[in-house]
């Protein structure tokens, strides 16, 4: 019996055993135990077993564990699950320094577990704690610093947290379920400090959360933010209506994402924009109307989206979808088959690469077109449906030519409505300048007009008498070289007329551009306003000139923003021409710089 290394007393009806009951099996490495009718377990039934490594006591009637030292000091599982024990010591597995898997799940009635009760078992790597009553977070893992997997789902009461704080040492946990545990979003995060329950994970790939009540799951960033090595992340059944661009923004590492069977209503454009790895994406069996246009775009690697089941009507033209997608289940949605859809039909064909699957459940919802409702998708054919939309052509071809003819009223009206633009200038803004104090009756003459000799014709039949009728109380008129002062040199003579008017003014045209002494009475008007410093100089052009074509000076003087005048034979054109006229013929403005010559 001493070389005996493996024994079986599995099924039988052991009620009990003696103390050392095994000593003389010191080879002994594997016991099985399971579905006896132990009532009670005793460490020291081993006494004397140095070489055990497996122990399995599960599916018993184990209420409890005598307390004392466990000399299988080379024990690396031990499986208590399926028991009926009530509460986990301190001191109840002092010795097992080397054990590697310790199974405590489905002890229903397991309500106390001590602080420390792993304390010393430094090289535990996993831990299950499944299906018991009722577990308390308060450094019950402290010890645990190679532990790689627990396990504690499907809690009959709640698994309470005592404090955030509860991960911080274990930082080779790789797989952590937490499922159904009655965890609630307080228990995630503080927000005062803002810490997540998870500090401390670095290591860890898999995190389940399914079947607890997280509707109001915190919209922070840094909840999820210590899981740098996260792949997978379950969120099934967690009662979610609401997914902000915050919950996952840190994730650049997952891989798998699973958000099916909740009440999602509303997802965030960017709510996965930072997912560049995700493959795997489960949005089935939710309620979600709609689906943003760029919300897959930064899920580059995106194999598998599963959509089914939601109440999708339509998806808008230009929705991005993963370039590596190579399935698409959007079945069981109400899709509405008609010209909104077409797109999406035409990219299904197009995309070879993706299944599209079931497509016999994909339907064509009640609101389709008659001849396809309760038929599935692909039965649609949008160039039978959706030819020119004649109202659309034929609504941007009335708004073109509505704007036609407006921008031609304009142009025809351009001089009314730039009269009345002036005027409304006046009327809200009016002017404040610095002007001269004298006014026109202080000076020898009120106008001085200077103009080529080959515009006299215009001057004599057009503008003195449109002087004569709109600005009567003009009675001292110096017209051209004719009103000159006689016994005067020509110059002198010029500069009188200039010194000693109100205003001067200069009809431009293309003959007077090209002569070199009407140049020369340009010039001395402007050497007299720097004289001065006072804007004497109403500039009127007479006929439309090209810029490149007027004089230097002229530009000069325009570049200043200076105010001309221009001739027109539109009687809104003249209208605005007088209102103009009038407004520069009240004052002089003072300037404060010199006009280069």
């Amino acid at each position: 019996m001493t070389m005996q290394n493996e024994l079986n007393l599995s099924q039988n009806k052991l009620i009990g055993l003696l103390y050392g009951a095994f000593s003389c099996l010191r080879n002994l490495e594997y016991v099985n135990l399971a579905q006896n009718r132990l009532n009670e377990f005793d460490p020291a039934w081993f006494t004397g077993c140095k070489s055990l490594k497996i122990l399995n006591v599960s599916r018993n009637n184990i209420v409890n564990i005598k307390y004392g030292s466990w000399n299988t000091t080379n024990l690396q599982i031990l499986d208590f699950s399926s028991n009926n024990l009530k509460s986990i010591g301190r001191s109840m597995f002092t010795g097992l320094s080397r054990l590697r898997i310790l199974r405590l799940g489905r002890n229903r009635e397991l309500k106390i577990i001590a602080q420390d009760p792993f304390k010393g078992m430094t090289a535990l790597e996993n831990l299950t704690l499944n299906n018991i009553g009722r577990f308390v977070l308060n450094g019950t893992l402290a010890d645990l610093r190679n532990l790689t997997f627990f396990d504690c789902s499907f809690l009959i009461r709640e698994v309470k947290v005592a404090s955030i704080h509860q991960f911080t040492h274990t930082s080779a946990l790789k797989t952590l379920d937490m499922s159904f545990t009655h965890i609630s979003p307080d228990d995630l995060v503080n927000k005062e400090i803002k810490e997540s329950l998870f500090h401390g994970l670095v290591s860890l790939h898999t995190l389940k959360l399914r079947g607890n009540n997280l509707q109001d799951l915190p919209e922070v960033s840094f909840m999820f933010s210590p899981l740098q090595q996260m792949k997978k992340l379950d969120l099934v059944r967690c009662n979610l209506q609401r997914i902000t661009s915050q919950v996952f923004k840190n994730l650049g590492g997952l891989e798998e994402l699973l958000l099916n069977t909740n009440s999602i209503v509303y997802i965030s454009e960017y709510a996965f924009q930072n997912l560049q790895n995700l493959s795997s994406l489960l949005l089935q069996y939710n309620r979600i109307y709609s689906i943003g246009k760029n919300l897959f775009k930064g899920t580059t690697n995106l194999k598998r989206l599963y959509l089914q089941e939601n109440k999708i009507t339509t998806i808008e033209p230009g929705t991005v979808f993963p370039p590596r997608l190579l399935r698409l289940n959007i079945s069981g949605n109400i899709l509405i088959c008609n010209c909104e859809l077409a797109w999406f039909v035409h990219w299904t064909r197009t995309a070879t690469n993706v299944s599209f699957g079931p497509q016999n459940e994909t339907l064509c919802s009640n609101n389709s077109f008659s001849e396809l409702q309760n038929k599935p998708i692909w039965s649609f054919h949008p160039e039978e449906y959706c030819g020119i939309n004649i109202i659309l052509v034929t609504g941007v071809s009335i708004a073109i030519i509505i704007v036609m003819f407006l921008s031609l009223l304009v142009y025809h009206k351009r001089w009314w409505f730039n009269h009345k633009m002036f005027l409304l200038k006046l009327a809200i803004l009016g002017y404040d300048e610095i002007t001269e104090d004298a006014d026109p009756s202080d000076y020898q003459y009120q106008l001085n007009i200077m103009f080529h000799d080959d515009d006299a014709e215009w001057v004599n039949e057009n503008l003195k008498p449109a002087l004569e009728e709109r600005m009567p109380h003009l009675q001292n008129i110096a017209f051209g070289d004719e009103d000159l002062h006689l016994g005067m040199y020509y110059l002198n003579a010029l500069h009188h007329n200039i010194d000693n008017s109100f205003k001067t003014v200069l009809l431009i045209s293309n003959k007077s551009e090209d002569d070199a002494w009407f140049m020369t009475k340009l010039r001395m008007a402007v050497e007299h306003v720097n004289d001065t410093k006072l804007d004497k100089i109403i500039l009127i052009f007479l006929e439309d000139i090209h810029e490149a074509s007027l004089p230097y000076l002229v530009r000069l003087l325009l570049s200043r923003n200076k105010p001309y005048l221009l001739v027109t034979e539109d009687e809104d054109g003249q209208e605005l021409f007088w209102a103009q006229f009038e407004k520069e013929m009240r004052v002089n403005k003072v300037i404060n710089s010199v006009i280069p010559i």
